[in-house]
């Protein structure tokens, strides 16, 4: 598997969530205060990057901590985790030849593009960016659409 077929294959999954997923994120910006100055999408991958990652929301501001606290589990967006017998949803295997980097960076990229239209537009304006905590790969700014 190439990493066209990877993107896709992965964005199929994405793909069959995206309503809850807009849901989640449209509850988070009606919870958004004047101290929010934006919201954090975090990609996270497990250590050996074989298969388990998470997608979370968390705010940015000086209200960050009281609205992420407000808000409990809601943030979690997506993840993947190993079943009883395979990835539970049923995301495609890393390509054997992939580095746990280069992994993580489609993952990354097809995140973004996928929570790119969910974001919800209106007030209060805020900054969107899906990030990896650790910093590994840069911010990628992704903004509310209107239809």
């Amino acid at each position: 598997m190439g990493t066209v077929e990877y993107c896709v294959a992965l964005r199929d999954v994405l793909d069959a969530v995206s309503r809850s997923t807009a849901a989640r994120l449209s509850a988070l910006h009606r919870a958004a205060t004047a101290g929010a100055d934006g919201v954090l999408i975090d990609v996270f991958l497990d250590q050996d990057a074989e298969g388990p990652f998470g997608v979370s929301a968390r705010f940015e501001g000086i209200d960050s901590f009281s609205l992420d606290r407000k808000l409990g589990d809601g943030w979690e967006l997506f993840s993947v985790i190993w079943g009883e017998e395979s990835w539970e949803p049923p995301v495609p295997a890393r390509p054997a030849d992939w580095s746990r980097e280069q992994r993580e960076d489609a993952i990354v990229e097809v995140v973004a593009e996928w929570i790119d239209p969910l974001i919800p537009r209106g007030t209060p304006e805020l900054r969107w960016e899906v990030v990896t905590p650790d910093g590994a790969t840069g911010p990628i700014q992704v903004r509310p659409h209107h239809d």
